[in-house]
């Protein structure tokens, strides 16, 4: 059973690094020590947790993906890449 007397993380776990790029459009990387969140800066509100950089990276092109549009499955598998390789490629430079 937890610690009634303890509740949410630990003290001194506050410490958090951003990712802001114009290629994440409306959404930044928040890095703590325990994932890599997804922070969407118009709902300002966290959409995703993640245990690696690129499950975040995956997340937000996905995201980025969602647009009023219809696509072929070709269309949507070239474009989803190359925003995929876009922001990839900016990480590692």
């Amino acid at each position: 059973m937890a610690n009634p007397n303890f509740k949410g993380r630990p003290v001194g776990s506050g410490k958090n690094t951003f990712i802001e790029d114009p290629l994440l459009g409306d959404y930044k990387i928040t890095i703590d020590e325990y994932s890599y969140n997804v922070f969407d800066t118009v709902k300002n509100k966290t959409v995703g947790f993640h245990t690696t950089l690129e499950q975040a990276i995956i997340s937000i092109a996905r995201k980025l993906m969602l647009q009023d549009k219809t696509y072929s499955l070709e269309e949507f598998a070239t474009e989803f890449q190359q925003t995929h390789t876009n922001l990839k490629e900016a990480i590692l430079k």
